[in-house]
């Protein structure tokens, strides 16, 4: 996967879940945290997967995008502490034997 698939990817993935959150009026600092959380696990469980391992380059880089992306869209409203909330949640719930179907599970809530 290269980086700008991925990149573009990750975009798509924020702007749709963070979108159908908006529609429902529960946009919030917190589940915007959940939901970047879920969509950098996904994606390390998803390089994880092909390459049977996570190079802490790809781990950056995962990270690294989700905060472009997030400063962007919340224009610097998020703190320090809210992008490591981010990193510690993702590899939290990568850490769940349930993850792949909670994951679907927490997308499959918000597009409904």
């Amino acid at each position: 996967m290269s980086s700008s698939n991925i990149e573009n990817l990750i975009q798509k993935d924020l702007d749709t879940l963070l979108y159908h959150k908006s529609l429902k009026g529960e946009i919030s600092v917190n589940i915007a945290i959940e939901i970047a959380a879920y969509v950098a696990a996904k994606f390390l469980r998803i390089i994880f997967a092909k390459n049977k391992e996570i190079l802490p380059q790809e781990l950056n880089g995962v990270f690294g995008i989700i905060s472009n992306i997030y400063k962007v869209i919340f224009n610097d409203q998020l703190e320090l502490s809210d992008y490591q909330k981010i990193s510690t949640m993702a590899l939290d719930f990568l850490k769940d034997a349930d993850f792949d179907s909670n994951c679907k599970n927490f997308f499959n809530n918000i597009i409904q």
